[in-house]
């Protein structure tokens, strides 16, 4: 009995914990990301300003509803709504003047791939914009 709730310990604190992974963001994305804590995290070239205005042609691009923004010269976050209801929140923080890092992470539980996607297309409207 000792030995199962030790067991049942380490499995939930394995969970809380969460893991970390490289991402590779695919043909069009620039750099590493990373798979954190259920969320994609990494840094994206461009200042704060034009990557929240690149992530809202972005959602609007991927016809998500609901594209709220609030953006500072500093820090902002941009959130949208998925068609079932899920969100989707990205934050920003400001580096430098042209480098902005981010986390975007979908639903409660995170979901990989389609934060990829995400990354994919704020990427490419910044290469848009250049």
């Amino acid at each position: 009995m000792r030995r199962i709730k030790s067991l049942c310990a380490v499995v939930i604190v394995i969970m809380i914990c969460g893991c970390s992974s490289t991402v590779d963001p695919g043909s069009e994305g620039s750099g590493v990301y990373s798979w954190n804590q259920l969320e994609l995290e990494g840094h994206f070239a461009g200042s704060l300003l034009d990557v929240a205005a690149a992530a809202e042609r972005a959602f609007t691009d991927l016809r998500l509803v609901a594209v709220n923004q609030a953006v500072d010269g500093l820090q902002g976050k941009v959130t949208a709504t998925l068609a079932d209801g899920t969100g989707v929140r990205i934050k920003l923080k400001a580096m430098d003047f042209e480098t902005t890092k981010f986390n975007i992470k979908i639903g409660a539980l995170g979901d990989k791939a389609m934060s990829q996607q995400v990354a994919r297309y704020i990427v490419r409207e910044l290469d848009k914009a250049k």
